[in-house]
């Protein structure tokens, strides 16, 4: 279990000691998220603070190369194909941080992404909970695997609309994967989701209300990927089902539905469906009078009862 303490801590001291500096980065090029009439936040606040998870993460991972070189070079192939895609995810969100990028050219971008998540072999084949449900994908695999990234990363990327918010969803989600992991014996999981989940849990250090910097679309879109890809995970790569997708959709039940209910409200309301609103679930909470940090912690305690389901979905699994 040591490696565990280890990836957990340099994740965590790694966001800590960094954000400052990303910080100092993103006021010197003015990366700031400007106030507008759909902004929470009444001042200026940087952006880019997905670059000190995403160290984090890496560090966390580096962790694993320096006590299990084994697995590494077992695992080098998926591992490669993780930290490529969700790279290359994390610069699309540089870019539309500092640049802002179309959001048809985004959204052809993230197909493209999602592309190389599948030829790495992480890819959705079916579902299936022993006496309830077993949904084998077949032909219709390939596109639903890039229906489901490309949604769930835009769907963290639509719910980081409140200090914390995204980051803490994402945090509490990896950690009840890697609990996944640990009930499955599987150690990719564990290994990974812990990685981010404690990144996660140290960039609310300075991003929980008041936030002192956002994570940006290069944070968002990092996380959604890196999440979504979990979820696709076979440790036995001949299985026709994803152990880790339902528990996964558990924990992102937040994210799912707010999408979901976006998509169709503007869809009614005749507006393009990629053009942002305050209509969001957590626009919601803020009209009805919550300061921030209550409307955040209440989204909390519904993950984790949330989380709680996917562990319980993955114990039927296993059991």
């Amino acid at each position: 279990m040591i490696i565990y303490f280890f990836i957990l801590a340099i994740s965590l001291i790694i966001v800590y000691l960094i954000t400052p500096n990303i910080r100092y980065i993103a006021l010197k090029f003015y990366v700031i998220d400007k106030v507008n009439h759909r902004k929470i936040h009444k001042k200026l606040v940087t952006k880019l603070g997905g670059l000190a998870i995403y160290a984090g993460f890496l560090g966390g991972l580096f962790i694993i190369v320096l006590f299990d070189i084994n697995f590494f070079r077992s695992n080098f192939y998926p591992l490669a194909g993780l930290l490529i895609c969700s790279s290359l995810m994390l610069l699309l969100g540089v870019y539309d941080d500092f640049q802002g990028s179309g959001a048809l050219q985004k959204f052809i971008i993230q197909i493209i992404i999602a592309g190389l998540v599948i030829k790495s072999d992480f890819l959705l084949k079916g579902v299936s909970i022993p006496g309830i449900i077993d949904l084998k994908f077949g032909m219709f695999s390939i596109p639903l695997t890039i229906f489901w990234l490309v949604g769930i990363t835009n769907s963290v990327n639509l719910i980081d609309g409140l200090d914390g918010l995204a980051a803490g969803l994402s945090g509490i989600a990896a950690s009840f994967i890697f609990f996944s992991g640990l009930m499955t014996g599987d150690v990719f999981i564990s290994y990974v989701a812990l990685a981010l989940a404690g990144a996660c849990f140290a960039f609310l250090r300075y991003n929980f209300y008041p936030a002192k910097i956002f994570m940006g679309d290069t944070g968002s879109l990092f996380l959604g990927l890196i999440i979504g890809i979990l979820a696709l995970y076979r440790s036995n790569p001949a299985s026709s089902s994803n152990t880790y997708f339902l528990p996964a959709v558990c924990v992102l039940f937040i994210p799912i539905v707010d999408t979901v209910f976006a998509i169709i409200r503007r869809l009614l309301r005749k507006q393009h469906i990629f053009k942002g609103d305050f209509s969001h679930v957590h626009h919601y909470f803020i009209k009805k009078g919550y300061s921030q940090s209550a409307a955040v912690i209440r989204f909390y305690l519904v993950t984790l009862g949330f989380g709680i389901l996917a562990l319980l979905i993955t114990w039927f699994l296993v059991f």
